[in-house]
C-alpha cells in the first residue's frame, strides 16, 4: 500500500506525515462539523481513507462524507462503525498521544477480526474487534526499548475507535489462547535493550575475497 503524496519537511528531513489506511465505512458526529453541541446525536456517513500522525497530538483521519466532502484531521475519538450507546470520553480512546510524524500502517493477517479485551485508564474493560496498526517510528520514545508502543486501531463493541498499546489488551481466540495468565501480569516487565548482532562484530572477521560463500572466523 502506497503512502499519501502529502510529505512534512522539518530540519531538511522529509517526514510522511500521512498514511494510507484499509478504508472502511464510518460515522461522523455532525457537532464535529458544526461546532454545536446540540449536534451530538446526528451522524453523517463517510469513509475514512488515510490517518494523519502530528506528535503530541490524537491520531487523526482523513475522511470523505456521501455528499462529497473530504476533511482531514478527524480525531479518531470522533469516528464510529455504528451509533453508540455507552460512548467514553475521548481521552480514554487512545492512551498515548501520537510519538511522531513517521508512522507506519499494517493490517496483521493473524489478528485480523479477532477479538480483544481492552484496559481503559480507569480499569474499566471493553470488548472490541483488531482493524489495523499503526506503527511509529525516528523519534525519541519509538527508539527506547523501554518506550516504545505502536497503536492497533480497534472497533468497541459499542462503536468507537480505540488506539491502544500492546499492554493494555489482551487479546481471545477460541483456538489458540487458552489458558490463563502463567504469572501476575505486573511481573511482565517492558523491554530495555534492543540487541545488535554486530555490536561483537570486533570479534568476529569476514575473509577479505570475492568469494560469494566467504568464510568468518572468530578472533581470539
Amino acid at each position: 500500500m502506497e503512502n499519501l503524496s502529502w510529505t512534512l519537511i522539518i530540519s531538511g528531513k522529509k517526514l510522511k506525515l500521512n498514511n494510507n489506511i484499509p478504508h472502511f465505512k464510518c460515522l461522523i458526529r455532525q457537532s464535529f462539523f458544526t461546532k454545536k453541541d446540540d449536534d451530538k446525536n446526528i451522524f453523517h456517513n463517510a469513509y475514512a481513507f488515510g490517518i494523519q500522525s502530528v506528535p503530541s497530538k490524537i491520531l487523526t483521519f482523513h475522511i470523505i462524507t456521501d455528499y462529497g466532502m473530504v476533511r482531514s484531521r478527524v480525531p479518531l475519538s470522533e469516528i464510529y462503525l455504528k451509533e453508540p450507546e455507552n460512548d467514553i470520553p475521548f481521552h480514554f480512546k487512545q492512551l498515548w498521544d501520537c510519538f511522531g510524524y513517521d508512522v507506519s500502517v499494517i493490517t496483521y493477517d493473524f489478528l485480523t477480526e479477532n477479538k480483544c479485551k481492552v484496559l481503559l485508564r480507569d480499569k474499566t474493560e471493553v470488548w472490541a474487534t483488531y482493524m489495523f496498526t499503526v506503527d511509529w517510528f525516528d523519534n525519541p520514545f519509538s527508539d527506547e526499548p523501554s518506550d516504545y508502543k505502536c497503536g492497533h486501531i480497534l472497533v468497541a463493541d459499542d462503536g468507537y475507535l480505540l488506539c491502544m498499546p500492546n499492554n493494555r489488551i489482551f487479546w481471545k481466540d477460541s483456538n489458540w489462547v487458552t489458558k490463563e495468565f502463567p504469572v501476575k501480569p505486573q511481573d511482565i516487565k517492558v523491554d530495555n535493550h534492543l540487541p545488535s548482532v554486530e555490536s561483537v562484530s570486533d570479534r568476529w572477521v569476514s575473509e577479505d575475497s570475492d568469494s560469494f560463500y566467504y568464510d568468518i572466523k572468530k578472533i581470539d
